[in-house]
């Protein structure tokens, strides 16, 4: 059926601009002079989250591809240096996961998860509610000026670069495997674990560098 690809890659494309608009609202850079470049990266992501889905039955690698591509549109669209490329997306990423999984358990209560996949309705009603919740919420960082704006040039100590990186390589592999587990609370939880440490180390950035 035609259907249901062009349905997933409708809603998780409405759903990645959603996430790449978080990213961004929180370390205060403004997204619509990067929505076209936006959109054509999260179908390439789509694709190929399609393919590992149906095709490998990989569907717990796909967030860490994901975050990877929006590393690399960081990096190279947005010009942001790559580890506060990967800071910001796994900032942004995870904020966005503990926003859903809250209105997971808001909406369906214990539902499965896996009746929300495989074009499910509740599951494309699940990703709209979603990204909408995301794009309100950076519009209104945005507006308001709230998040955090460090300067990206100032990480230069060779110790906290390998940190840093390290940091964010253990939480990609630890995405994987708490995904494969599907188990909303342990993933809720683990989430706003590392997005929290995250946001401590930008707002203790920010203020070092004052």
């Amino acid at each position: 059926m035609l259907l249901e690809p062009l349905g997933f890659l409708l809603f998780s494309t409405l759903e990645g601009v959603a996430v790449f608009a978080l990213i961004l609202s929180v370390f205060k850079v403004r997204m619509t002079p990067y929505l076209w470049q936006a959109i054509f990266v999260n179908l390439i992501m789509n694709m190929q989250s399609f393919l590992l889905r149906e095709e490998f039955s990989l569907s717990y690698l796909v967030p860490v591809i994901n975050m990877l591509l929006f590393i690399f549109l960081l990096a190279t669209v947005v010009k942001i240096p790559i580890v506060w490329s990967g800071i910001m997306t796994v900032t942004g990423y995870f904020a966005y996961a503990v926003v859903q999984s809250v209105l997971l358990k808001a909406m369906f209560g214990n539902l499965p998860v896996s009746e929300l996949q495989d074009g499910s309705l509740k599951g494309y009603l699940l990703q709209v509610v979603s990204a909408a919740t995301g794009l309100l919420i950076s519009f209104i960082l945005y507006r308001k000026g709230i998040g955090f704006s460090p300067n990206f040039k100032k990480l230069k100590f060779k110790e906290e670069y390998g940190i840093v990186i390290t940091l964010i390589i253990l939480s990609l592999i630890s995405t994987s495997i708490v995904l494969y587990y599907n188990e909303i609370w342990l993933s809720m939880i683990f989430f706003a674990l590392v997005s929290g440490f995250f946001i401590y180390y930008a707002v203790g950035k920010e203020y070092r560098d004052d």
